[in-house]
């Protein structure tokens, strides 16, 4: 096989590496991606496709708020389908979580976000089919949705490769090639690949990958699990995204063919598995027949699991890792990924060309802050 020598080189084509693609190929870049199976074939696939914005880091709140304009704009921005549809954004706190909902608000209108706090007898008047007897507020953000992932990361593939990208698929990296200390590129099923920058796009195994370059990336896979129902006549055609911080349950309408549930199942344990355990949506069902008591008639068609890499304080990992200079990091978004993607390729372009980002201040998102003892845990996981 011929040398094949890039500028830089992205290991992982789900919906990050795509997006960090675009973005280095846009600038001139010539770029190649590697992927173990297809264009979007782990993660991003079984993604739910969330939009939102209700953040308590500043760094997370920005990118998020950013990432929907991409969507909202998404093809003058990069051409071809997201699928973004706007449906409203719905946090359900309980009285003990209260002071930190009226912080998070606080902080998202100040970075302007348009976020609503509400009182429970709001709440009822606007979602009358919602059981909130518990609850005493929730936080409103009227310009969130969904967008379609296939759709979405395809369009993102196809708009780097418009710009020159090469996308190298059914391909493994079996080791990270460095000289000195410093990132040369990688061997592959396939043979070698040669870049003095090399990006961590794994997801799942963005830990293993990073062990191949020799730096220990603190995020480990965890199992998700998603239930797919018919529609409900009771139900609107288009309802919030409607999420409970008390359990951890979230509902969203897709589409006008299904409503998917899912949450309840945190950190439940680390692995790469992704069959389907019917028996932990047993919680799903409590959550859902208690909050939304129309989902309790609800026909199951199917479900799915997929999975999402978390971090200890379930904030994303995005920047170079000191200890291999030309080997950078953009992982642990701790299912959050997929929403995020428009500005996390934007940083990931700013950081390789420029040695910094300009667009944001994401030092809260550094893979140094593990050994540096400043992590603060994300508020708002579900």
């Amino acid at each position: 096989m011929a040398k094949q020598t890039y500028d830089a080189l992205i290991i992982g084509a789900g919906i990050m590496g795509c997006s960090s693609a675009f973005e280095l190929a846009t600038r001139g870049l010539s770029v190649a991606v590697v992927e173990k199976s297809g264009i979007g074939s782990g993660s991003t696939g079984k993604s739910s496709a969330i939009i939102r914005q209700h953040y308590s880091n500043e760094a997370t709140a920005r990118m998020a708020l950013y990432s929907l304009r991409v969507f909202e704009r998404f093809r003058e921005v990069v051409g071809g389908e997201a699928g973004f549809r706007r449906t409203g954004f719905v946090v359900l706190t309980p009285e003990k979580d209260l002071r930190g909902l009226q912080a998070n608000v606080r902080l998202q209108r100040e970075l302007g976000i348009r976020t609503e706090l509400l009182g429970a007898a709001e709440v009822r008047h606007r979602w009358p089919y919602l059981e909130i007897g518990d609850l005493v507020a929730a936080a409103y953000e009227e310009e969130s949705g969904y967008a379609d992932p296939n759709l979405t990361v395809h369009s993102y593939a196809e708009a780097a490769k418009a710009r020159g990208a090469t996308f190298h698929l059914d391909t493994q990296v079996t080791d990270v090639r460095l000289t000195s200390g410093k990132i040369q590129g990688v061997g592959t099923t396939r043979g070698a690949f040669h870049a003095p920058v090399v990006i961590n796009c794994a997801g799942p195994y963005a830990d293993q990958v990073g062990a191949l370059a020799g730096v220990e990336i603190p995020s480990k896979p965890y199992r998700r699990q998603v239930l797919v129902t018919d529609p409900l006549p009771i139900l609107p055609d288009v309802f919030p995204l409607i999420v409970d911080l008390d359990t951890g349950f979230y509902v969203h309408r897709q589409g006008k063919s299904a409503v998917l549930m899912g949450g309840t199942d945190k950190d439940i344990k680390p692995g790469l598995d992704t069959s389907v355990d019917w028996e932990a949506f047993g919680a799903v069902f409590q959550a859902a027949a208690k909050r939304v008591p129309p989902l309790a008639e609800a026909k199951v068609m199917r479900a799915y699991a997929g999975v999402r890499d978390l971090t200890p304080d379930y904030h994303g990992i995005l920047g170079p890792a000191r200890t291999a200079p030309g080997f950078h990091v953009a992982c642990g978004f701790s299912g959050h990924g997929f929403m995020h993607a428009p500005a996390i390729g934007l940083l990931m372009a700013e950081i390789v060309l420029d040695g910094r980002t300009s667009s944001m201040d994401i030092d809260a998102l550094s893979l140094d802050r593990f050994g540096a003892g400043t992590t603060r845990a994300e508020a708002n996981m579900f």
